[in-house]
């Protein structure tokens, strides 16, 4: 016993010394040989004020961010978002309230960086380096494997990256990972749709299909998306996310549904599509108001279709797997995701918050005798698949909303249940003082 204590100690005093003479490899976040998961490669890292508590109360314009990269720290793309009091972020010329003061870091603003940013373990000569106040450090701990990132104050240095860009006179929303091109006077309607490395030229997507149906006795209204009157009123394009924050209202048989207010979140892979909407009282008196929420896609016939609830075998586009009549959804398990087998697969969450509604998956396949279905550039579906929401509380404010994410390998390495796990939990982040590699060394040394 007394030797194996001897050859613990001696190997935390070799760790010791090669500290000492700067020779110190850190951890890097992955072993090598290995690679981010898909879902973790486009994560957004959200850091709240109550995890970043050294920064709560303060203003934010002298801090920034850096990653250890090739040795050293380095700037990372990074912004602040503050937060409305709808639990939206909230846009400087914008209908939303913010929450909080302005450009003070409170309440339940957030920091924003890519998780697949983050780097090894600053050594003690690395956080001597840089300038300003390292005040931070930020560990991601994702099942034991940890990455860091160091917020800093007084440091002038910024990474030249940005993830994604609205121009708001043509319409295009671009990504270093896709292009999508949306009608600038109403962003309700989307046309082509191209993304990195798909195999096929040509638009991915016919259009977005919007659907508001309501009934009262024999009369019918189906009010589609560029009948919605709608107007861009705030964009902010930002390092990690931008935003468009616009307004709309819907009416029908001469009662008003719905006034709707929440900005789009576009990053390197997602678009992100809530909806903030006030549904009136009055709208009670409709005994029947859907909503239908779809992507119609373009020749992707061959393609692979699965939802949350569905059988593991997918239904194949344009004919064979599994029938179309076995998908299925629910309010608590609700993905949706299409595998194209060229480079491009996508995963749908529905973004309803805890509403008390019916959900249930919309699949029309111009393959398998679908009829045409206007709004739409191509005709029939090819396919379009999303969600039928029924049910709608009236009286109350609500989210209704799609978030779609975006990867060429959903499907691989463990399938999409995998990803579609991971898409919905995050890393977690734990912020605290820096301490320096030596010291925790030594501190290993005397617990022993």
């Amino acid at each position: 016993m007394q030797l194996a204590i001897s050859c613990k100690r001696l190997k935390i005093s070799a760790l010791a010394s090669t500290l000492i003479l700067g020779l110190y490899t850190p951890t890097w976040a992955m072993p090598p040989g290995e690679s981010l998961s898909p879902a973790r490669e486009m994560e957004i890292s959200l850091i709240d004020s109550k995890t970043l508590d050294m920064l709560a109360g303060l203003p934010y314009a002298d801090y920034s961010v850096m990653a250890v990269s090739n040795g050293s720290l380095l700037p990372i793309p990074f912004q602040f978002d503050e937060i409305s009091v709808d639990g939206f972020v909230y846009l400087k010329g914008g209908n939303l309230t913010i929450l909080g003061e302005e450009d003070i870091f409170d309440e339940k603003d957030v920091l924003d960086l890519m998780y697949k940013d983050t780097g090894p373990q600053a050594s003690e000569d690395m956080l001597a380096a840089v300038t300003g106040e390292v005040i931070a450090e930020l560990t991601f701990d994702d099942h034991g494997r940890k990455s860091y990132a160091y917020v800093l104050k007084g440091n002038s240095e910024r990474s030249k990256v940005q993830y994604a860009n609205f121009n708001r006179e043509t319409g295009v929303i671009k990504t270093d990972h896709y292009v999508l091109n949306v009608d600038p006077d109403n962003v309700l309607v989307w046309s082509d749709f191209m993304y990195r490395g798909f195999k096929k030229k040509g638009s991915l997507l016919d259009t977005m299909k919007i659907r508001v149906k309501a009934g009262m006795g024999p009369l019918r209204a189906n009010i589609k998306n560029h009948m919605i009157p709608n107007r861009v009123v705030a964009v902010r394009n930002a390092p990690v996310r931008s935003f468009i924050e616009m307004d709309a209202s819907i009416s029908a048989l001469g009662v008003d549904i719905l006034s709707a207010r929440a900005p789009i979140t576009i990053t390197a892979q997602t678009t992100q599509f809530p909806v903030f909407a006030h549904i009136p009282a009055a709208a009670a008196v409709l005994p029947r108001l859907d909503i239908e929420i779809s992507l119609d896609f373009h020749e992707l016939e061959g393609a692979k279709y699965r939802t949350a609830l569905g059988p593991k075998e997918p239904t194949i586009i344009g004919g064979g797997g599994a029938d179309p009549d076995q998908l299925k959804v629910s309010k608590d398990d609700h993905w949706l995701s299409l595998s194209s087998g060229k480079g491009y697969d996508i995963i749908a969450f529905l973004n309803i918050a805890e509403l008390d509604l019916s959900v249930k998956p919309l699949y029309i396949d111009a393959g398998r005798k679908g009829q045409n279905d206007k709004p739409e550039r191509y005709k029939g579906g090819h396919p379009q698949v999303g969600y039928i929401l029924g049910n709608i509380p009236t009286g109350a404010d609500a989210v209704l909303g799609v978030d779609l994410f975006y990867s060429d390998r959903f499907w691989a390495d463990g399938g999409v249940e995998k990803a579609a796990e991971e898409l919905a939990n995050p890393v977690p982040v734990q912020a605290s003082a820096p301490v320096p590699v030596l010291e925790n060394a030594e501190n290993a040394e005397n617990a022993l």
